[in-house]
């Protein structure tokens, strides 16, 4: 069947519409009833003594002669099982700022909230004034003020060191000195300098060690790496008012690394005879990793001197052996393929490579967001204006439930680019490494097992796509292996691969796709139990070419991610004028779960739905229908700007506008299919700034910028009952009301596809239904650019990419020649409209 390009959208197909709330309103908190005089008289005691508490801090401090901060760190805990209106804590005016947000369970194992806020020297007062109208006035409703605040309120007390921990407890800071993450707040009234010396003025004055060449700054935030145990951090939090939270720095995990295979020069020579190296000037793929040994006569040619850097204080050399390895992977993919066909062998892309990981010292801690911001730079440098794809298949410990981190939101803030021309980010999601010792029981519940093993740091990032490990590795030609049986079988999620089943509900969906991984082999041995045997891994280049042989093998999510970056260089070379939002969506767009993921993790209700999500993501990308469209199966693509948010002259702000499209659509073509079953997939994706923090998850301090959501009209909905129904849909995202609309028309649901800032679903409908269901909306839900009025964000606009595709089994027809007639006919120019939408 014909190929053809993917139909790039023309702006005739939109138009924006403003959004017109109708009414506010939104679930009410949980909160507890009081006896109002009592409670008041008992938190104020709870804060006098938290005001002594501080006094005496300042105090012993100056005792010592060491620095003492002015202002008071405080501790606001609402009762079990009930909500905490924290945000209503803060005033931002009286220089009143909350820090973080924490749960935990009860010894009933009932979850509580708390925040800790910090109070200026002087504003202590703004909170007694509240307690006092609360305790004495009442509102023009005969309702006590403020009564919600604190009624929600259960005790105060002085804030420790425990209060701004944000990391698992189980690595809360003993007496031995090591790495920390200390989380500062900036503010707009200094700079960020000045900010900067005034914290570095006081670990000087404590003698804390920090990295000044480590320093991480976000919106609101800033992050230094200091070396320190809990007395000098306890220490630093009674000298700073500068401190928002604690965390403990990231140590990399082991990498895999494995001998040779013997030495096969003809194999090589033939390989080189068939390489055509024409790549798209505009694409490259970068490898972040440990260094690559680019003279392998299967590398010099492709990566050149030039093209190779580093960002740890070492030359570019690969001394640990997994750089080579990856590169190789992401030129050539499994080289076993290449050697058995005597097909030429087509690279698109320029390679290079970025030393990450240093050898000298692979475990120790750093901070790897500013690292991976050098390394970016760096390549910036190499391929100016150019679209580069990074791959990045180090990862650090488990991330705590999915949380943003340093280096996850690092990430973040790179792939969005200050809303420029994002970068496209490939990332593992982590090994199950240890299969003959701590990991050998998760091996023994395979599949299920994998689920125990949360996906590991950065690759919680939400810009980027992280790549999960499936297997197709099962053969046992090998007489040695001929009795062995597999762990995984063919299309199964590998033994290696991490999943995000154990992170919260409403965190993201990771992995979003899956490549080849490679397998175990079960050996009949007690003690040793599993293997990773040659042959169930792919073949690759060889770091330690010139002694041990050319090639090496390569396994688990390293090859995956290697596999991923192949497949979306080829796609950014097929199309460089698309964007980073494009590529990553049509990778996640094209990808579908093998026989095998289904019949492993059955599907009857969402959240069966959300459980193969969190194991297998969207499955296996497609590259045949990732980079062709058919006269069967087509796929548009819409790359739009939208202004999300909007400050009114009062001072508010609102969501600003919605995106409708009306699709150019094979409509006598489906009407005449009629009762065939004609599959739609939609996906959305789009990258979001990030906020880091804990109060990134609570309330209005969230950690996306923004969000975005779609939807189709029903059969037989018009444009403007469809409108209308987007309409109360935004309300129900703002006011938190969502999943009760979850249609069941959809594969995925709302709910499951609604998490990160990429969401992808399917409808399977006959011909005749979706003959109708052409209209597609684009709007937004709120994020920190809305909330924190503060910062100025609420003008800012966040560019997306829609990809709409239909596929029918039928071949005699040819929707894409129908849709292009009518995409050249389309004269019209896209139209503003502002419709009220109150009804």
């Amino acid at each position: 069947m014909e190929q053809y390009e993917h139909i790039i959208l023309p702006e005739q197909v939109r138009t924006s519409v403003g959004f017109s709330p109708r009414t506010s309103g939104g679930g009410e908190p949980k909160i507890p009833i009081r006896n109002r005089l009592e409670h008041a008289a008992r938190l104020e005691r709870l804060f006098e003594n938290a005001r002594i508490q501080n006094e005496k801090i300042q105090e012993d401090m100056s005792a010592i002669s060491l620095p003492a901060r002015t202002g008071t760190y405080l501790e606001f805990a609402g009762a079990p099982a009930n909500d905490l209106l924290a945000t209503s804590l803060e005033k931002q005016k009286s220089g009143i700022r909350l820090l973080n947000i924490r749960t935990a369970l009860t010894a009933e194992n009932e979850e509580q909230t708390f925040a800790t806020v910090y109070v200026p020297h002087g504003e202590e007062k703004v909170f007694i004034n509240k307690l006092n109208q609360y305790a004495n006035e009442d509102t023009i409703f005969e309702k006590p003020k403020n009564d919600r605040l604190f009624r929600s309120i259960e005790s105060v007390s002085i804030a420790l060191l425990r209060s701004l921990w944000t990391d698992s407890i189980n690595e809360f800071p003993t007496e031995k000195t090591d790495w920390y993450e200390i989380w500062i707040r900036t503010n707009e009234s200094d700079t960020i300098e000045e900010q900067h010396k005034s914290f570095i003025d006081t670990l000087n004055a404590l003698h804390i060690q920090y990295k000044e060449d480590s320093i991480l700054t976000f919106p609101e935030r800033s992050v230094f790496l200091v070396h320190a145990n809990i007395e000098a951090l306890s220490l630093l939090l009674q000298s700073s008012d500068q401190m928002a939270e604690i965390r403990g720095a990231q140590i990399l995990t082991g990498l895999l690394f494995k001998e040779c295979r013997s030495e096969q020069q003809e194999w090589v020579e033939d390989l080189q005879n068939r390489v055509n190296f024409n790549p798209n000037e505009k694409s490259v793929v970068c490898v972040l990793d440990t260094g690559v040994n680019n003279g392998h006569p299967l590398l010099s040619e492709i990566i050149k001197d030039e093209h190779c850097g580093s960002v740890v204080g070492e030359g570019s050399a690969d001394r640990a052996g997994h750089g080579t390895c990856m590169c190789g992977t992401t030129i050539y993919g499994d080289l076993r393929n290449c050697i058995a066909n005597n097909n030429p062998i087509i690279i698109d892309n320029h390679i290079a490579s970025i030393k990450l990981f240093p050898y000298k010292s692979p475990n120790r801690k750093d901070a790897w967001g500013y690292l991976t911001k050098q390394a970016v730079a760096v390549s910036d440098v190499m391929f100016p204006r150019k679209n580069i794809c990074y791959c990045m298949a180090i990862t650090a410990e488990d991330c705590e439930k999915g949380k943003p981190s340093s280096w996850s939101g690092s990430i973040d803030s790179i792939t969005y680019n200050e809303g420029n021309d994002g970068k496209l980010f490939m990332i593992s999601a982590g090994n199950i490494r240890y299969i003959n010792d701590q990991d050998k029981g998760v091996i023994e519940q395979y599949p299920y097992g994998n689920g125990l093993r949360p996906v590991q740091d950065p690759a919680q990032s939400w810009n980027s796509v992280t790549v999960g490990a499936y297997t197709t590795l099962t053969a046992n030609n090998s007489h040695e292996l001929r009795d062995k049986e597999r762990v995984a079988p063919s299309g199964g999620i590998s033994p290696f691969s991490r999943t995000s089943l154990l992170w919260e509900k409403s965190s993201l969906i990771k992995p979003e796709v899956m490549f080849e991984g490679g397998n175990l082999i079960k050996t009949n041995d007690k003690d040793f139990p599993y293997s990773d045997v040659e042959e169930l891994q792919l073949l690759t280049t060889s770091s330690n070419f010139s002694i041990k042989g050319f090639f090496d093998v390569i396994n688990a999510t390293s090859a995956a991610t290697a596999l991923a970056s192949k497949f979306a260089g080829k796609l950014q070379s097929k199309y460089p004028k698309l964007w980073a939002e494009s590529i990553r969506g049509l990778m996640v767009h094209t990808a579908k779960w093998t026989q095998c993921m289904e019949e492993q993790f059955p599907v009857s209700n969402r959240k069966e739905m959300e459980r193969r999500l969190r194991f297998c993501g969207y499955g296996v990308p497609s590259e045949e229908r990732a980079l062709y469209s058919y006269g069967n199966g087509l796929t548009y693509i819409a790359q739009e700007t939208i202004q999300p948010f909007i400050k009114e002259r009062k001072g508010n702000v609102k969501i600003n506008e919605m995106h409708f499209f009306e699709f150019p659509w094979p409509k006598e073509i489906l009407e005449q299919l009629g009762e065939i079953e004609v599959s739609m997939r939609i996906t959305l994706s789009y990258f979001i700034e990030p906020a880091p923090g804990e109060i990134g998850w609570k309330d209005k301090y969230r950690y996306a910028s923004c969000g975005l959501r779609f939807d189709v009209n029903n059969e037989n909905e018009d444009s403007r009952a469809f409108q209308l129904r987007i309409n109360k849909a935004i309300e129900a995202e703002e006011n938190e009301d969502r999943g009760k609309n979850d249609s069941s028309r959809w594969t995925i649901g709302s709910d499951n596809r609604n998490k990160g800032s990429i969401h992808s679903d399917e409808l399977k409908l006959t011909a005749a239904q979706l003959s109708t269901c052409n209209l597609i909306a684009v709007y937004p839900i709120g994020g920190w650019w809305k909330t924190r009025t503060n910062l100025k964000k609420y003008n800012k606009k966040i560019r997306y990419s829609l990809i709409v595709s239909l596929d029918t089994p039928i071949e005699n027809i040819d929707m894409y020649v129908d849709v292009q007639t009518k995409i050249a006919a389309m004269v019209q120019t896209p139209v503003n409209v502002e419709i009220p939408i109150n009804e």
